[in-house]
């Protein structure tokens, strides 16, 4: 018998601000945060534009806490209280750390011309090392990704295990599959998942010189869509056994039903070209939560807007969905809120909890022109009502990692072990 998993609350910041008003009002709306980047230097960058926050304070310190405490509030648990249920809780979470901070900031002290010269090669750009001087302190939260797992681990009083996930854009939501795994086989019966990202210069200058950005708008799925975008973004959920949930009175939002993960092993920054490595993950979270691809009502996309990406993303659906791959209606959302890399699994999980909620399907926003072969139904016509049972919620990440969810509308009145 194995435990079913339930999402009982989260926090989310996206690029338009703090909560989940913002999604409703503004990602499901088709509305976008793009906008010229402020808090750093673009002047010797190709792209100029980004996703930010409109926050006082931008730091992955600042945002995990935020989301921490609002989970906290929503699932209605009370670290001083749910003493029994927190002591083990599993904690895990996506995010790189600042920890690139450091290479300019060591660079400063080198003497030797030719070692300051491959310290720059690394960073990407010399003018990135006047954004760090040596008087600005530089704090153990600046070098250690796990570090923010840690302080959700110490706030909530758990003993539990806890990880940080640094596969980069599947991180948050390979850290949501580890926490559905813990409590489906019985290891917890609560788990605190999710990811943080924030847009700094480091992320931003390698991206650029990538050539991966678009210019001002990101166009998924279109033709003539040029790039990506960056954003900030952060989420933290909390995932419970129901029967635990449910016995301290707690309301479900959704359930987790499967998840599966996968390598391209092809390339570490093209997507392999027939879409195989998604396509097995998606795969594999459909044979775990015992569906089949005609069960899946939407699916999250990861719809980069880059050429590679949404090509071979578009092969990989046709090659699980078959037949239905041309009824299922896919959207990407980082149309309107960028790319928010190890944080984009957990926000878009949070989207298509929402998009269950709400019964409503957001858009892909910025849709200009069906390009040859890309023939799917994209959402591109606005916000759409649908009757939802099963959302699939898909991430993609350099390295050839991919990881796709899936979630349920639940009927929390019937046996909760299957």
């Amino acid at each position: 018998m194995r435990n079913r998993v339930v999402v009982t609350g989260y926090g989310v910041i996206t690029p338009f601000g703090y909560g989940d008003s913002f999604i409703r009002s503004h990602v499901f709306e088709g509305r976008h945060a793009f906008s010229p980047v402020r808090s750093f230097d673009t002047r010797g960058t190709c792209a100029k534009w980004g996703a930010e926050a409109p926050i006082k304070e931008r730091s992955y310190r600042a945002f995990n806490q935020y989301c921490l405490e609002q989970a906290l509030s929503m699932s209605g648990l009370d670290p001083a209280v749910d003493r029994e249920l927190l002591e083990d809780a599993v904690v895990a979470v996506g995010n790189l750390g600042e920890g690139n901070v450091l290479l300019p900031y060591y660079a400063q002290f080198q003497t030797d011309e030719a070692a300051a010269s491959a310290n720059r090669e690394i960073s990407g750009r010399d003018h990135e090392f006047q954004t760090v001087h040596a008087s600005e302190p530089l704090s153990i939260h600046d070098s250690i990704p796990s570090v923010h797992a840690d302080e959700i681990a110490a706030r909530i009083g758990s003993s539990g295990s806890c990880v940080a996930f640094t596969n980069a854009c599947v991180a948050s939501a390979n850290a949501i599959g580890y926490g559905f795994d813990q409590i489906r086989n019985g290891r917890t019966n609560c788990a605190f998942v999710g990811g943080i990202h924030v847009l700094y210069p480091k992320n931003f200058y390698q991206f650029d010189s990538s050539r991966a950005m678009a210019d001002h708008t990101v166009r998924p799925f279109s033709k003539g869509r040029t790039g990506l975008l960056i954003g900030d973004g952060a989420a933290i959920l909390v995932l419970e056994n129901l029967d635990c949930a449910l016995r301290r009175g707690a309301k479900p939002l959704a359930e987790i039903v499967g998840w599966g993960v996968s390598s391209d092993g092809f390339h570490v920054t093209q997507p392999e070209p027939e879409g195989r490595g998604l396509a097995c993950a998606m795969e594999t979270a459909l044979r775990k939560a015992g569906l089949a691809p005609r069960d899946i009502d939407y699916v999250n996309a990861h719809g980069t807007g880059t050429p590679l990406n949404d090509r071979c993303e578009t092969k990989a659906y046709k090659r699980v969905f078959g037949d239905y791959a041309g009824q299922v209606p896919i959207s990407s959302t980082k149309s309107t809120t960028g790319h928010m890399l190890e944080a984009t699994g957990a926000v878009e999980a949070i989207i298509s909890v929402i998009s269950l909620l709400d019964q409503r399907i957001p858009p892909t926003a910025n849709y200009e022109e069906q390009e040859e072969g890309m023939d799917l139904d994209y959402v591109t016509e606005g916000a759409r009502k649908l009757p939802l049972r099963t959302v699939m919620s898909n991430s993609s990440a350099f390295g050839g990692n991919n990881c796709s969810l899936i979630v349920q509308r639940g009927d929390w009145n019937v046996d909760s072990r299957a």
